[in-house]
């Protein structure tokens, strides 16, 4: 308890010194993700149910910021921030423990991922990304004490942070929640795999519900029915634009193919009579929202453009593949990429990251120039990463394999965070483009875990395979 105290007051003193220096909590409510913020103010409940383009969990998030005052939410929002840092780093200092790390190595991973330019900056942005990291890193912590100590509350805690997690980013799928529950049960003793399953089912139920819910007032079975149009950035999109229109002309793709994906709603009226619907309320009618100068994403135009782009897709699919395959492996190499310059508007004033940078730029260029410029540009160090995770399957499966129950636990965890590191890799180059270096700071925790204990894993193999030749030799 006294070095997680320790760890609390110097990440505390850190966030002060920040605030002394001038950096600034970057809270804005036009992002293309948030409902308009007047109907999150006055009609909450209404405006998250009739939400379906993308998880409602940041706009309820967001609604009970403003219901407690709108003046109020910017500081109210960087001291829910501040909390969720201090619940990450001490859930980092707890997995580095569990994982086998000496307490000064521990304490030294947890403190130096919170002064990175990667999560200083990511903690003063109203992004879902902070929030996820955080969910997904307690969630490693729950993991590690259900496999250890199997308890119906321990495992509940965790399936609660998991819905939590799914009604916040769409990466995480009701498929992976389903995965994670296998995981849980298979990881488990035995006589512990009801308990498991058991304490799954209300936030699973909960998930389900989010899904029944878009299923029947917007006829998708998902948490987002903006999933066409991120599958249209690794496909569609990258075609050459005289192959596109040519393949509009011929029918095969929609006409909406010829419009970016974050176009607003109002680039689409050309396809359309009226931004009007009589079956749908103002929330889905409004071209544009009222409290904030944004366009509305959730309008029911784009429940018909994101159809057709599924159509897209799989036409793109199944005639070129192996362009499909060649934009996936650019998107690992980018996803691996600096995270502080993933905004489309990155150096300009409208970058959210634009006044951090004024304060701390000198020290992002630096440390973006250490981790990413050695030994290739742009992934750099990241290009180890495969090393740390067939490591970290082959070490769980040894720890797995043993009697005493705290070293089988120590190898459910690195499963555990194996399955998070290459479920995010995967969603995030195979459904998507443009934004994942940013998507990789939900799973840089378990990167950095994962990194800290191979290094000496590593070299202990080393010095074991040495041992007896040195001994043959002699």
């Amino acid at each position: 308890m006294r070095t997680h105290a320790l760890l609390s007051v110097l990440f505390g003193l850190s966030r002060a010194a920040l605030d002394l220096i001038g950096l600034r909590f970057f809270f804005s409510l036009d992002w293309m993700w948030l409902s308009d913020p007047t109907d999150l103010r006055d009609r909450l409940l209404e405006t998250l149910y009739y939400f379906h383009a993308f998880p409602p969990g940041m706009d309820a998030a967001t609604g009970l910021l403003l219901k407690l005052g709108p003046s109020n939410a910017p500081v109210l929002a960087h001291a829910a921030y501040w909390i969720l840092g201090l619940a990450l780093i001490n859930a980092l200092y707890y997995l580095a423990r569990a994982i086998g790390l000496s307490l000064p190595a521990a304490f030294v991973v947890a403190l130096l991922f919170s002064l990175t330019p990667t999560a200083i900056y990511f903690e003063h942005l109203y992004l879902y990304d902070w929030p996820v990291a955080t969910l997904l890193c307690v969630a490693a912590v729950l993991f590690h004490r259900g496999v250890w100590r199997p308890s119906f509350r321990v495992w509940f805690a965790f399936f609660a942070v998991g819905a939590a997690i799914g009604f916040t980013r769409s990466t995480f799928h009701l498929a992976w929640f389903v995965a994670t529950a296998g995981l849980g049960a298979w990881l488990t003793a035995p006589h512990s795999r009801r308990v498991v399953l058991g304490a799954a089912l209300i936030p699973a139920a909960l998930l389900v519900a989010l899904y029944g819910k878009n299923l029947v007032l917007f006829g998708e079975f998902a948490a987002s029915t903006f999933g066409p149009a991120s599958y249209t950035l690794v496909t569609v999109a990258d075609l050459p634009n005289d192959v596109r229109d040519a393949w509009i002309r011929a029918g095969h793709l929609s006409s909406f193919a010829s419009v970016s994906v974050y176009a607003p709603p109002r680039e689409y009226a050309q396809f359309f009579t009226t931004p009007e619907h009589t079956a749908w309320p103002t929330q889905l009618t409004r071209l544009e929202h009222r409290g904030v100068t944004a366009a509305n994403f959730n309008h029911w135009w784009l429940l018909e453009v994101h159809r057709a782009r599924r159509a897209d897709v799989v036409y793109y699919l199944r005639h070129r593949p192996l362009d499909y395959l060649g934009n996936v492996l650019a998107g690992v190499q980018a996803m691996f990429s600096v995270s502080t310059t993933w905004h489309p508007r990155d150096g300009t004033p409208v970058s959210p990251h634009y006044q951090h940078r004024q304060v701390l730029g000198r020290y992002e260029a630096w440390f973006n120039r250490l981790v990413h410029g050695v030994p290739f540009a742009p992934m750099g160090l990241y290009i180890f990463l495969p090393v740390a995770v067939v490591w970290g399957c082959l070490q769980a499966r040894r720890w797995r394999r043993l009697a005493d129950p705290d070293t089988r636990a120590r190898g459910a965890l690195l499963y555990f965070c194996v399955f998070q590191i290459v479920y995010v890799v995967a969603a995030s180059t195979m459904l998507t483009a443009l934004e994942s270096a940013r998507y990789r700071f939900q799973i840089e925790s378990m990167i950095w875990l994962m990194t800290a204990a191979c290094i000496p894993g590593v070299g202990r193999a080393r010095e074991r395979a040495r041992v007896p030749g040195a001994a043959r030799s002699g």
